[in-house]
């Protein structure tokens, strides 16, 4: 099943950039929260991804962006900072599932070993709305976020005025994306400077405790990967034929 949380109006004062992140991040997060606390909890995986990421540059690359993957023998705490292009997370899926490869991009990339463990099949998540949501109108449980809630840079009216030239009543439709980037990057940013280069910073170095705590943990073998998929297909009852996936599993280890 897939997902797709946008936000496409204005309502209840979720009105500036900051408030909308915020509001689609909490929209994520109760779905997680929901399918935590159901009996579905120990055979569904959750993916998070953005769509698309292809534009928007920071100071190493337009195409990168976060993924996030939630659910049993999932990694807890973990920050894998291995380079994984969309197509191995679809790799990933297609080799739970036992699904025939999507073309040969799919048939030819490794599932994402690094980001499960054999040792961790439960999970919990409960979900906690950001404190910058406390100044809209939302209907968010009791706060207990600090005292001083956050304010966004600048309000509605000034969004209002600096996209007035974009037409937002459907997706992929800016006309001029650079110059939407610019906007945005000057309302949230102020005077920090946009990137206009790569700095080569390498962020592994950068990681701290999050990357030694990676480096601790073991990343699960193919064959390790390839007994937690059938244990999770039985689990879901999904008939033998599903497994015709292993042999090619194997032939990569």
């Amino acid at each position: 099943m897939t997902i797709w949380v946008t936000s496409i109006r204005a309502i209840d004062g979720v009105n500036t950039p900051e408030l909308q992140q915020a509001d689609n991040d909490y929209a994520v997060g109760r779905l997680v929260d929901k399918v935590a606390q159901s009996p579905y909890k120990s055979n569904t995986l959750i993916f998070v991804v953005e769509d698309d990421a292809q534009d928007g540059a920071d100071h190493v690359d337009a195409h990168r962006t976060t993924a996030y993957i939630v659910g049993p023998f999932v990694r807890r705490h973990a920050v894998v900072s291995q380079f994984y292009p969309t197509v191995n997370l679809l790799r990933t899926i297609e080799d739970i599932l036992g699904l025939q490869h999507l073309n040969i991009y799919t048939a030819t990339q490794r599932p994402m070993t690094d980001v499960f463990d054999l040792h961790q099949p439960e999970w919990t998540f409960n979900a906690t709305p950001s404190s910058f949501l406390y100044c809209t109108q939302l209907p968010l449980p009791e706060c207990i976020a600090p005292t001083k809630i956050p304010k966004p840079m600048h309000g509605s009216a000034y969004w209002a005025k600096k996209t007035a030239a974009f037409d937002f009543t459907k997706e992929d439709n800016l006309g001029d994306p650079e110059r939407f980037n610019r906007i945005i990057w000057e309302g949230l940013k102020e005077n920090l400077p946009y990137p206009s280069k790569t700095t080569g910073t390498d962020l592994r170095k950068k990681a701290g405790e999050a990357t030694r705590n990676e480096s601790r943990c073991s990343t699960v073998s193919y064959s390790g990967l390839h007994q937690l998929l059938r244990r999770s297909i039985r689990q879901m009852k999904m008939p033998h034929e599903s497994l015709n996936f292993a042999a090619q599993f194997r032939n990569l280890g």
